[in-house]
Parts: C-alpha cells; structure tokens; sequence
C-alpha cells in the first residue's frame, strides 16, 4: 500500500510517499518512494498541487497526516469522517497555527500529537486551578510531541527484541521545539508540554516555563498588549530570546565559543532545564531503564548532550565521550551507565504511515 503522509506546518507542507505492508511494520522495512517539503505555503491548496506535482501522480491508496491537538477526545488515530472533521475545527483554538491547515489538506487519517499522552495520569495532567477550569474548560495538560515519543521508544525496544512496555524511558526530544516524557511500562505518565506547547524546557523560540505571574504583571503593570505576549512567549523567546542572536543551537555553539555571554547563557539554561526535567521524571518512576535523545539537537548536537548529563552522575547517567562524539546517525548507545544513554534517530512520518495503514486495514495499534 502506497501511503502519502502529509504535515501541515503554519507555513509549510512536509511530505513523504511510503510503501508499506503489515508484514513491513514488523520487520522495519518499508520503502521511502519520495520526500519533500513545500516552504512558505499561502495556500495550502497550491502546496497540494506541488507535492502531487514531485510525487508524480502515484497512484496513492492512503494519506495520513499529523494533527497536533486532539484535545481529550482522541486517544488514538483514526479515519477522518463529517464527525472527526468536525471535532478537529473545534480544536483548532487550542492549536492555532497548525489544525485549520491540517483540515485544508483533507487527510485521510488524522495522527495526533497529543493522543500517545491520554494515558496521563490525572495528578499528571491537573492543574492547581479551580476544578471547573478542569471539567467546564478542558483546561490541562495535553502534551506534544507524542508521535515522536511513542516512536523512538518503540523503536528502542524493538532494537532489542522486547516491548515497550517492558521498560521505563525517559524521552527527550530536543529541537525547535523540545519535550520530555515518562514512559513508565508503555504508558505516557508525565511530559513537560501543557495545555500548549508553550509549557516546559527552553525552547528555539518558546519561553517554556514562566510563571504566570509575571505574565500577568506585564499585562496589568506595564500594559503589554495580550496578543503580542503571545507572539513574544512564542516567536522572540527561548534560545533566541536569551541570546539575542539565534534560535539555532549551531549557531550559539559558535557564538559561545566566540566569546558571546549571551549565546553561554542561552545555552547554559537550555541544558539546566532538560536535565532538571530529567531528575523530575526519575523520581516520578522511582528511577529509568534507559535515557533516550532524539530530534535535531538531541541527535546531532554531542555537546549539548554532555552537558545535559553533567550532575547527572549520583542518579545513575553518565555518556561515554568517544561513543558520544561519533556522528553515527543510526540508533547507537553513547553511555553504558547505570542508566544507559542512547541516542535514537525519530521518524514521525514513519509512525503516521503505519498508523494511516493500521486504521485502513483496521490493525490494532501499537
């Protein structure tokens, strides 16, 4: 089966063109017949025509694409019907940026971001607000990044014969956009993402956590425009924000290396709040069978990844420096610790294709 997978940004379309079985899902073996990405999209109907324009015109049985909110009424994916469609729109004010465009390119299947977090225990995902918040206004953690999460761990677990659900993993998604989750026996139990994906680590241009305080002095004492607080926590915070030079950790290694106190500063918070994520989820599942890394910097950058472990050492994760120097970009063990360290390149658009096949096919999912 011919699956195109389809991930509407806010101004972008990323595409990949699968060629997948049942029997491929279990041996890890299906085929990438096209890739791509169509930038600074206008119109998600034109960025359609693009990406069926590079695939040349291949005879597509399924698509499947990454919805990033399913709020906590889809606990998994499913074929988009009048009903789904219609509940995804309704979503759209808790992800603004992204459902409206995901609706547009009239998927099939609708993966969403948030689903592999329904498994949150409630004094996970409970906010210390008034209990109406909670029941009247749906206001609580959801979580992100679950696609990559619920991938990475699978495929550690794969890597050595077993299940997930035969481990404790502590996750860390480390890019842009960045999170941590932990899987306690398959089970999402706790991730640093809210009720937006504004909550949580430092990130390219995301503040993470803030006290709400302080947002709300701003608004009440310097008379800050709400709107444009919003862009502010968003766009102009984070990496980019501390350092006043980038969003891009390439680009702070450099400048700290260069001498920049501001890019040191940027680089010296992002890396304290992983590893204080890092301590929190120990103690959450009384300790870790594994401490996993994944996305941009968590694959690529070796640095920040020493970093992050530095301290870590009396709970048990250390990483090896040469294993953790090699630019390797297979699934690869970089510390043998108490805890190990590994680093597992994601695939999301892999996982989105095997959930599109599962639903078509009606397979139960992993």
């Amino acid at each position: 089966m011919k699956i195109l997978v389809l991930n509407a940004g806010s101004s972008s379309l990323k595409f990949n063109l699968f060629e997948g079985t049942p029997e491929s899902i279990e041996t890890n073996s299906e085929r990438v017949l096209a890739k791509g990405e169509v930038e600074r999209v206008t119109g998600m109907a034109d960025a359609l025509k693009s990406v069926f324009q590079q695939i040349h015109g291949a005879n597509v049985d399924a698509v499947g694409h990454r919805v990033v909110h399913g709020g906590d009424r889809f606990h998994a994916s499913v074929i988009i019907d009048a009903e789904v469609e219609k509940e995804i729109e309704a979503l759209s004010i808790l992800a603004p940026l992204h459902n409206p465009h995901n609706l547009e390119a009239v998927p099939q299947v609708a993966v969403f971001d948030t689903a592999f977090h329904h498994t949150l225990p409630p004094r996970a995902y409970v906010y210390g607000l008034p209990y109406e918040y909670l029941t009247e206004k749906k206001i609580r953690r959801y979580g992100f990044h679950g696609i990559s999460h619920r991938y990475v761990s699978w495929r550690f677990a794969q890597l050595h014969g077993k299940k997930r659900s035969d481990y404790r993993m502590i996750t860390c998604h480390l890019g842009n956009g960045c999170s941590v989750c932990a899987i306690d026996h398959g089970r999402s139990i706790d991730t640093s993402m809210g009720f937006t994906p504004l909550e949580g680590l430092i990130m390219g241009s995301r503040s993470g956590d803030v006290d709400a305080g302080a947002i709300l002095h701003l608004i009440t004492h310097e008379h800050e425009d709400p709107a444009l607080l919003v862009q502010v926590l968003n766009s102009a915070s984070g990496l980019k924000g501390i350092s006043g030079i980038s969003n891009d950790m390439r680009d702070l290694q450099r400048k700290a290396g260069e001498g920049s106190d501001r890019a040191e500063l940027a680089i010296d918070t992002f890396c304290y709040r992983v590893r204080k994520y890092i301590g929190m989820y120990l103690a959450a599942m009384d300790g870790a069978d594994v401490l996993i890394f994944t996305a941009g910097i968590g694959e690529n950058a070796a640095a920040i990844r020493a970093r992050i472990c530095e301290g870590l050492g009396s709970l048990g994760i250390a990483v090896d420096p040469a294993a953790n120097a090699s630019d390797s970009r297979d699934a690869r063990a970089i510390g043998s610790s108490k805890i190990p360290v590994w680093v597992v390149p994601t695939d999301e658009e892999l996982l989105i294709a095997r959930d599109t096949l599962r639903c078509i096919l009606k397979i139960p999912h992993e």
